[in-house]
Parts: structure tokens; sequence; C-alpha cells
């Protein structure tokens, strides 16, 4: 059957944002340190990029299907819808009882995919309404879009389903015992604030202590450490003095969500929720607000995962916590539990199923440890690749019956057809334009790789790394990019428009939802354009947010001026603002239990 359309106030008519280069923060992203006897600010301007940097900061785990021989099936191209890839995955054997459906695709014309279809065994259409939907217009003609659907009841277990376009059949897979979001475990998870002394509870009063606890980190000279507090309470007075009323306790969360043809796999994340206040009570955690933090680009196997307890949004995450929030971050696949996957990198419909999966989860443990059913009131928040995450995954939370009160995202890229298409006519000799004017050309080629993977595994896009990238990684051959200006590589260039949100057909009802975007105007790795387009398309109708604003990244301040000076990271103007947005958002967040 068509889809239907909501138009809730709590939920989005459709879309799909987001894709293109970000960073890589590893050890040869990052600062260098200075010398020991570096004056207060160079203290503080180590602060600032310790606590930014980390923000931009496989196969299976045996619980996927076994692997079937698929029935067969038509071309992809159906009545001019063309699809680029189908979750669940044709011959899928084994998928939730509550799948979410998406077709990706090209079409010659908006609309021609809508006729998108679940048949059952009495091959009558199976009631469906639709989590989100986009097309953008493509530079050589058509659309690219994609269209993602839930079931409106449970399927049943052990039954096969079919997908049609157009009323021919493009996929079929089986039903299994599985939900999507259900909690598999919750365990303590120590957090490494304090390299000597990891906890996984804290009292508020370590929580409004938090940026002694870093200084600690980065200098043992009593000096600097105290020139580093005071230059840091005017810098960053929030996160200096949260205010946090509550203690937080940090759990490491697993739970069920997809792989990159449907199939249930185990992913992780961490969890920070209020523990006693400070008057000793216990919080009383019906109703209690959510914050869902979104990660910024790491690899597989890097440290700081969330749910290791070394990720920077711990300090956001504890003090939100520590005003009466419960805060949660999830890994992503291909990071903690599902390292050996390989990561849906800003592909944005498999990063917002993973979200609202752990949105679920969230919910649960709560209902089965806390015997408490959690607020509807949510806010998200993210930086960089992190950013795309939080606009990705606002479909898919809005889904889950809850209202949007806050969106704070930073650095992302947004439009990633614009990102990618400037860069690579940058690395061509091309004039610049406003996506590639301060653009690092260096940084290109392992971005665009990781995009191209991602695409790879998770979007049905098919290349060859050998005729895209010269052998040590670091160029992107000319014979490919001659081949992109030529119009030769379509293919990508569709992948790039269906994870771009300036220009596609997403439609947002959020109402009571403050959108603040953060970008460093000279940020040299994802062009700031990104965020000057996507401010200018939310505030278009039929759009409804509370507000929609560009907010300040202190270009001209002395600190970031210093910093700038004195950090010779290639990334630096793309992390410094960082640092600013958490304290803002910290600002914004009301402390449950108190009067307004």
């Amino acid at each position: 059957m068509p889809m239907h359309h909501s138009s809730s106030s709590r939920r989005l008519a459709s879309s799909d944002p987001v894709t293109a280069p970000t960073p890589r923060c590893d050890a040869q992203a990052s600062s260098p340190r200075p010398p020991q006897r570096r004056r207060a600010g160079w203290a503080l301007a180590l602060l600032l990029p310790a606590i930014a940097l980390t923000a931009c900061s496989g196969g299976g785990d045996g619980e996927g299907g076994k692997s079937v021989k698929p029935a067969e099936i038509v071309p992809p191209s159906v009545s001019g819808c063309r699809a680029l890839h189908v979750t669940p995955s044709n011959g899928v054997d084994r998928a939730f009882v509550d799948p979410l459906i998406t077709l990706t695709y090209t079409a010659p014309t908006a609309g021609a995919c809508n006729d998108f279809t679940l048949i059952g065994k009495s091959l009558s259409p199976v009631p469906m309404r639709t989590v989100s939907s986009s097309e953008r217009a493509l530079p050589q003609g058509g659309v690219a879009g994609h269209i993602t659907l839930m079931p409106q009841e449970a399927l049943t277990t052990d039954e096969t389903y079919e997908l049609r376009a157009g009323g021919k059949r493009i996929a079929w897979f089986g039903v299994g015992t599985l939900r999507r979001g259900s909690l598999v475990d919750a365990t303590d998870l120590p957090l490494k604030l304090d390299r000597d002394h990891p906890q996984s509870t804290l009292s508020h009063a370590q929580i409004n202590d938090l940026i002694d606890v870093l200084a600690r980190r980065e200098t043992r000279n009593a000096f600097e450490r105290e020139a580093l507090k005071v230059l840091a309470r005017l810098e960053l007075p929030h996160l200096v003095s949260p205010g946090a009323r509550y203690g937080a306790k940090a759990l490491k969360l697993t739970y069920r969500s997809a792989d990159a043809k449907g199939n249930p796999v185990t992913l992780s994340g961490m969890l920070l929720m209020p523990t006693q206040d400070a008057d000793g009570s216990r919080p009383n955690y019906n109703g209690m607000p959510m914050v869902i933090g979104h990660r910024g680009a790491a690899d597989n196997d890097a440290t700081d995962a969330p749910s290791a307890g070394n990720n920077v949004l711990t300090i956001p995450g504890l003090m939100a916590a520590g005003r009466g929030h419960v805060f949660f971050v999830p890994d992503l696949i291909g990071l903690g539990d599902s390292a050996k996957l390989p990561q849906s990198y800003l592909v944005a419909t498999d990063t917002a199923a993973q979200t609202q999966d752990m949105l679920i989860a969230v919910r649960e443990y709560f209902r089965q440890h806390e015997r408490a059913e959690l607020g509807r009131e949510l806010r998200v928040t993210g930086g960089s690749l992190g950013g795309f995450g939080a606009m990705a995954s606002l479909p898919n939370l809005a889904a889950e019956d809850v209202t949007i009160k806050q969106v704070s995202v930073g650095g992302g890229p947004f439009d990633s057809y614009r990102t990618a298409d400037s860069a690579l006519r940058a690395l061509a000799g091309l004039p610049r334009d406003d996506y590639s004017r301060y653009g690092n050309l260096d940084l290109i080629p392992q971005h665009l790789r990781r995009v191209m993977d991602a695409y790879q595994a998770y979007q049905g896009y098919s290349y060859k790394p050998e005729e895209v990238f010269s052998a040590d990684g670091k160029q992107v051959l000319p014979a490919f990019w001659k081949s992109y200006l030529e119009g030769k590589q379509n293919a990508l260039v569709a992948q790039l428009n269906v994870n771009s949100l300036p220009g596609s057909s997403q439609r947002y009802d959020l109402p009571e939802a403050r959108v603040q975007v953060y970008h460093f105007v000279s940020d040299a790795l994802i062009p700031s354009q990104n965020s000057v387009d996507l401010v200018t398309s939310l505030r278009q109708a039929p759009n409804r947010f509370a507000s929609v604003e560009r907010e300040r990244c202190h270009e001209n301040s002395e600190l970031v001026k210093l910093i700038l000076r004195i950090n010779k990271s290639p990334i630096r103007t793309h992390v410094v603002c960082f640092p600013y947005q958490m304290d803002d958002f910290v600002r914004d967040l009301p402390v449950i239990g108190t009067a307004d």
C-alpha cells in the first residue's frame, strides 16, 4: 500500500540528512604537547583542544541470519524507480519482527518511488507508516532519495514478506523473533576521566569539579593548573561550574540493532544516569528528560568509543546527569562491541536507525531496572560526525513519541554532495567556491575513502579503491577526478545526494525544538558553508521549529587566536568551536527538580 505520512507536532514529515568527508582524530591529527614551561595561556590552549580534538575524536557477532539462497527477483528498475539498496536485503531470513524497511533509489522524476509496499503471506499490503522520506535533485537530471517505513503492528514470526515497488517484487525476507532496540545487557562502566582512578559513580561535587580533574590530567604544575582554571572560568563558565545537583552513574548498554543487510546485531553505547542528589534523595526517573549525544569520528580500533568510558562526551554527559537528565551515546556500528563490522560512516539512514534503537533500549532499561517510565522531552547534540548524526537521527527519534526540545550541532558535513564536489574540483585546480575556500586538500583522500567504503557496505555502491586512491592512500588519483569532472561518476553523485540535507524534500514539524548550529568560519576540514546552508534550509516553510540560529564560535576571542597560533594540528579550526558549543549546551539545560 502507498505510504502514509504523519503530521504530528512531534514528528518529521520526511527526509534524510548528510554525508561527506569528516575528520580522523588520531595521533597524526592531534596537536603536539607544548613544553613543560608553558605559561597559563599555553595551559588553556592545551585544555581546549584536549576537549575538542576528542570530539571529532568487519565481521558479525554471530547474531545475523544464516545465508539464504535468494529467490530470483526482477532487475532493480521498476517504473523508473531504480533501487540502489533495500533493507532488509534480499534473502535475509531472521529480520526483526518490527523492522525498519528502507529503499534507497534514483528515479527520473520526484515521487516515482512512492509506491513502495510490504506484502505479507496473504498477498495483501501490510499497514505501514513513514519514518522518513527524502528526495534531492541530481545535477545530471532526475532525483536520488530514500524511504524508510515501519510496520504499524509486529510482523509474524517465521513468515516471509516481499518488498514491492511499482507493483513488482524487488526483495524478500523472512522474520525471526527479535525486536529492534531490545536490551541485551547493562554493566557498570568505569570512566577514565582520572586515569589513575577510573570510577563508574561520581558525586555531584565531583561533577562540579570536572574541569579541575581535566586540568590535573594535563599538567602537574600547580601554578599552570590554577591559571588554567582561571582562564577556563572566563571562556567556559558553564563547563567550569555546571551547577550539578545530582551524582551520576555510568553504564555500558548493549542492545539489538541491524547490520548492513538488516540482520540483527548487538551494538553498544554509554548511559549516564542521575543518582542521589546533594541532599541524599534518590531521583525520580518517572518523566525524567533525556539527552542523546553523538560521537565524533574514530577508527574501528579506537580506545575512546563511548562505551569504553574514555570519550569526550562523558564531560557534558556527566553535567547533564548532574542536572537531572538521562544522557546516552550510541557507539554506532563499527565501534565498541561491533568493532569488527564496517562503520556506517555518514550514512544517514543507518546512523538514524541505530540511534533510534538505543533510545528504545534506554527506555527498556529504566522499565526493567528502575520500574520507571522516562519522559518524552528529548535533546540532541553532537559535533562534526556527531553533528551529522544528530541531524540524521531526528526523523527516527520523532517516530518514538518524543518532544524534541533542543538540537545542538556543530561542524557537520550537512551537504555531502557539495562538500565532496567542491573538494574534487579544487583538487583538479579549478577555482574554489564557498565549500572549498578554506579547505586543506591534504585531508580529502582519507575522508573520501571512508565515505566511499561506507556507501559500498551500506548503500549498494560499488568501487575499486585502487582506481580512486594512490597506494599509500594520500592522494586521489588524477584519473578519478578527471572522470568525475567528465560526469562519469554518477553513481557516487547519487550516493552523496541521498545523504545531503539542504535542498532535499525533508520536512520537519518540531514546533518546540530550538536548533543551534555552530561552525568555525575558516574550518579547514568541513566547510562552514554546510552550516550556512543548513540554517537557510531549516528556516524555510513548511518546516516548523521554535527557532533556528547560527551560534558564535568566538573566532575573535584572544584565547582562540592564541590556540590557532600554538596548535599546529591540521584540524584545529575544525575542533576549536566544540568546547564553546558544549558550554552553551550545559548552560541551556534546566536543572530538574528546581524552580524555573
